[in-house]
């Protein structure tokens, strides 16, 4: 597939423990790999951070939702960002860390009996 053909595809990154949309896979030099090298590579795919309160430590008060709770946001926002930018049929690549992994697991496990035309198979093998 040629770089013109990704701009059907949306692409959506999931940060993991104590991350931030914003700040997670930034360097020192503060270049962000999602905002700053991936258009460059993929000039047409539409990008997104997906963010989430994921604090283990540090904080008075840490995360008290529960990963159903993170997966219905997520799902949430992704339906409100298609139906605003009237974009309902691109293909969706996840990127998920640690556990963002988790997050988008329990997406999977939540939407994939509801979705007209799901297949069951398995897509991949470990």
């Amino acid at each position: 597939m040629n770089c013109n053909d990704w701009s059907i595809y949306s692409i959506v990154a999931i940060h993991g423990l104590n991350g931030h949309r914003d700040t997670s896979g930034t360097a020192t030099n503060k270049k962000m790999w999602l905002e700053d090298f991936l258009p460059d590579d993929i000039p047409n795919a539409r990008i997104f951070t997906y963010g989430y309160d994921a604090a283990i430590s540090g904080q008075p008060q840490l995360a008290k939702a529960t990963m159903f709770d993170h997966a219905q946001q997520l799902i949430n926002k992704v339906v409100d960002e298609r139906k605003v930018t009237k974009t309902s049929e691109p293909p969706i690549i996840f990127i998920a860390h640690s556990m963002g992994g988790i997050v988008l697991k329990f997406v999977s496990a939540f939407t994939s009996h509801r979705l007209p035309g799901y297949d069951e198979r398995p897509r991949y093998r470990p």
